[in-house]
C-alpha cells in the first residue's frame, strides 16, 4: 500500500469520509491502461499535496490522503497528457510512458499523476490537518525534477551550471537586456546587465550545449 493525496470539496466531506470515494462518481476519466483491455475509469491522485497549489490554499477544498494498491495504480505525466489532448502522437507516448505506482521513482515527472482504478473505501481515507499531518519528503514534484534535471546535466558535465547559465545570459542578450563581452584567448564572456555595473564571467561552453530530458537519475522510490 502506498499513500496518495486527493482534494475534495468541504461540502462532500462527511459523505465521503462515511462511503469512501466511489469511482463511478470521482472518477477523471476514461483510458486505455497498458496490460488491461476496454477504457477504465480512473481517479486522478496526487504523490504530494503540494503539487496543486491552487487547491491548497483553497479554504473550500480538503485534502484526503488515499491508501491504495500499488499494483493497480499508474503514474503518468500529466503535462504529457494535457498536451496529447491536442496532439494524438504524443498522448500514445504518454499511455508508452505510464508507470507502475511501485516502480515510479520521485523525480521522474514534472506534474505527475497517479491513475487509481478502483473506488477507494472510508478505512483507507485520511483527513489531512491544516500541516499535513504526515512529513513531506520533498517542496513538490515540479522542484524535484528541476532539481532532478539540475543534478544530472552537473553529472555530465560537472561545470556547476555554467552551460544553463551561459545560454541564460544568451537569452537576455537577445532580449536586450545584457552586453557580451568576449575573450577567446582565455574562453572567458563577460555579461553585463544592461545599464548596470553588475556582470557575470563565464567559461565560454565547448561544442553543443547539453540537453536534458526526463531519464532522470532515481531520487527514491515505493517499496
Amino acid at each position: 500500500m502506498a499513500g496518495v493525496y486527493f482534494y475534495v470539496p468541504r461540502n462532500k466531506l462527511e459523505d465521503i469520509v462515511d462511503c469512501g470515494l466511489k469511482l463511478s462518481e470521482w472518477y477523471d476519466r476514461e483510458i486505455s491502461l497498458p496490460g488491461l483491455q476496454n477504457n477504465k475509469k480512473v481517479i486522478k491522485a496526487l504523490l504530494n499535496p503540494r503539487d496543486n497549489e491552487e487547491r491548497l490554499k483553497d479554504p473550500a477544498y480538503q485534502c484526503l490522503r488515499l491508501e491504495v494498491d500499488l499494483e493497480n495504480c499508474k503514474v503518468g505525466d500529466s503535462d504529457l497528457y494535457q498536451t496529447g489532448l491536442r496532439e494524438p502522437a504524443l498522448m500514445e507516448y504518454y499511455k508508452s510512458s505510464l508507470i507502475p505506482l511501485k516502480d515510479y521513482c520521485f523525480g521522474i515527472f514534472r506534474s505527475p499523476e497517479v491513475l487509481v482504478v478502483s473506488s477507494i473505501l472510508p478505512e483507507r481515507i485520511e483527513v489531512m490537518g491544516k500541516t499535513l499531518d504526515i512529513p513531506i519528503l520533498f517542496e513538490n514534484s515540479a522542484a524535484l525534477y528541476l532539481n532532478n534535471i539540475l543534478e544530472k546535466h552537473e553529472e555530465a558535465w560537472n561545470d556547476s551550471g555554467n552551460h544553463l547559465l551561459y545560454t541564460y545570459f544568451l537569452y537576455l542578450e537577445s532580449q536586450g537586456k545584457a552586453v557580451r563581452f568576449e575573450n577567446r584567448e582565455k574562453n572567458k564572456t563577460i555579461f553585463f546587465y544592461k545599464d548596470s555595473r553588475e556582470y557575470i564571467v563565464l567559461q565560454q561552453p565547448e561544442g553543443e550545449l547539453p540537453l536534458a530530458g526526463s531519464s532522470l537519475s532515481k531520487t527514491g522510490r515505493f517499496e
